[in-house]
């Protein structure tokens, strides 16, 4: 019978190597790799102890089977956890705590103080000369332990109405496994222990128990996809993505592709990758982008890469092609993933928001030139409204809003100040002699010869017709007089052609000048008329002045 040890040991590593290569390797699976091992262990060893005659190398190998089965409750039961999505449980903080009883079992085993935990007496019968002693229980307390909180769990699991159907159906699968295990196990004990003499041989049923389990497993999760899950959640999320994705191992072998990148490139499973086949469907600027990229790609393995491309396939359609790397924990390439993704639309959104950003533009240019032009228009306006349209001077208004503030500053700060009152004498002769044109023209050039002799802080202002006034600020009574002169000079010398026979017309003026320089604080409490009355006493000497056989000053101090 020690052959069916070894053949239960060749099946369950055959099953064991079926499940790891056929299925990616998740938590599960691992849980289930270290279960199965713990399977694989009590026949391995049960078998090669009946293959040697010394007591100690019987010894150790049984030892090897019962550290296995010492395994087992605990690998069953985290199997039962995570089958039963219960995984939360089994944390690195509770880990070591859950596992105590196994590790407390299995140091029994490896200790056997005295031979207390199994023993072998040469001296009785073949079949009973293996001997338990009483520390053999504490394996078998801590089996039951995991056993029984394991069924605990499957039927409180069970019991629930909120899982789901595929949810259950695994619970059963486990709670089927728990009972074939323990059905082996009982009858395991009644053979080999309870009624050996009556079997005269030992018959291994916990080894057939555990291949017939193991069986079942397998069956069960190779039926219901339990393995399998991980691969159909990532097929679902790679084919409902929008982006083409080729996935490559470090032999260019096409290890998974989506359904997005078909109708770009012709490729399957299990296709080795093949630059030209690639590159074929596309044409001129696109090929040679291609090939661009791919070379980039084999000079720099391990960089990401990355190239935009327009391609016409019935249509215009803009896609980014990226090529990345595939790297293990070593830093070492063991693949890699090319992604196609069509960016036709948001293309078209850019280029449509840059269209709308030039034309933005151009109406945010147009405006500023509306702007600027309304700008200068009301600079224009604004000129016109405080400058006399013929002779460029300021007009009346203008000056009499700016003197009524400027007195009260000069008044306050003790700042002298004078006016210019003068007009054209015999004007109106040249009007009737030569013309309204004419007189226009003396009267422009007069206002041309005035400015030369003034300061350019002087304010010179047509006050109606052909008389101007001119504020001189910071002007004493001297300085008035000094300019005054000046400017009476100027008009003298200055002589405007007439184009009547090119004889030239000379003009003088006669002018009323009034200087300021120490004011009565009374004065300013109505501004108003003390620029009134300031011109009046300007007029007053204007008219003297012309009362007197005009082209000359007449000049006045007040205060």
């Amino acid at each position: 019978m020690i052959w069916l040890d070894f053949s239960m040991f060749l099946v369950l590593l055959g099953l064991f190597l079926y499940v790891f290569s056929s299925s990616t390797v998740t938590v599960l699976h691992r849980i289930y790799i270290f279960l199965h091992v713990v399977f694989m262990l009590w026949p391995l060893f049960q078998f090669a102890s009946q293959t040697v005659s010394d007591t100690s190398y019987r010894l150790f190998y049984l030892s090897g089977s019962y550290i296995g089965l010492s395994l087992l409750g605990i690998g069953w039961f985290a199997f039962i956890l995570f089958l039963t999505g219960q995984y939360y449980v089994i944390r690195k903080s509770r880990l070591f705590l859950i596992s105590v009883p196994a590790l407390v079992s299995v140091t029994v085993v490896v200790w056997n103080p005295d031979g207390r935990f199994l023993r072998i007496d040469s001296a009785l019968e073949p079949l009973k000369q293996l001997q338990h002693g009483s520390l053999y229980w504490v394996m078998i307390g801590q089996l039951v332990l995991y056993l029984t909180v394991s069924l605990v769990i499957l039927l409180y699991k069970l019991g629930r109405r909120d899982d789901s159907a595929r949810q259950r159906k695994m619970v059963r699968t486990a709670l089927n496994g728990v009972f074939v295990l323990s059905f082996f196990a009982i009858m395991d004990f009644v053979v080999n222990v309870a009624y050996i003499d009556y079997f005269a041989r030992y018959i291994p049923l916990i080894s057939v128990g555990m291949t017939v389990t193991a069986i079942y497993i397998v069956h069960a999760i190779s039926r219901n996809k339990v393995f399998d899950i991980i691969q159909i959640v990532q097929r679902d999320i790679m084919n409902t993505m929008s982006m083409g994705i080729i996935v490559m191992d470090e032999n260019g072998m096409i290890i998974e592709i989506n359904k997005v990148i078909k109708p770009f490139i012709r490729f399957r499973v299990g296709d080795i990758f093949n630059l030209e086949a690639m590159v074929s469907p596309f044409k001129n600027e696109t090929r040679r982008q291609l090939l661009e990229f791919f070379e980039a790609q084999r000079l720099r393995p391990l960089d990401r890469i990355e190239v935009e491309l327009a391609m016409d396939m019935n249509h215009i359609q803009h896609v980014i092609v990226q090529s990345a790397p595939i790297l293990n924990q070593k830093k070492r390439v063991v693949g890699r993933v090319i992604t196609i993704q069509d960016v036709t639309e948001l293309r078209m959104l850019v280029e449509e928001t840059n269209t709308q950003n030039e034309l933005l533009q151009e109406r945010n240019r147009e405006l500023l030139i509306m702007q600027d032009e309304l700008y200068q228009a009301n600079k224009k306006l604004e000129h016109m409204a405080i400058t006399d349209g013929l002779t460029g001077c300021y007009n009346r208004r203008y000056l009499l809003q700016q003197l009524e503030g400027e007195i009260v500053n000069n008044f306050k700060y003790g700042i002298p100040f004078s006016i210019f009152l003068f007009d054209l004498d015999y004007f109106k002769s040249i009007n009737d002699r030569y013309g309204h044109i004419i007189g226009d023209e003396v009267l422009c050039s007069t206002v041309e010869a005035v400015r030369s002799a003034l300061r350019l802080t002087d304010v010179l202002a047509r006050f109606g017709g052909e008389e101007f006034t001119v504020y001189l600020p910071h002007t004493n009574r001297e300085q008035a007089d000094i300019i005054a002169d000046r400017v009476k000079e100027a008009v003298e010398q200055n002589l405007v052609l007439t184009g009547a026979n090119g004889v030239p017309v000379n003009v003088t003026i006669s002018m009323g000048v009034i200087s300021i320089e120490q004011i009565e604080p009374s004065a300013l409490e109505q501004p108003k008329a003390f620029l009134r009355e300031l011109m009046a006493q300007a007029d007053a000497a204007l008219y003297e002045a012309k009362y007197n056989g005009r082209n000359r000053i007449v000049k006045r101090k007040l205060a």
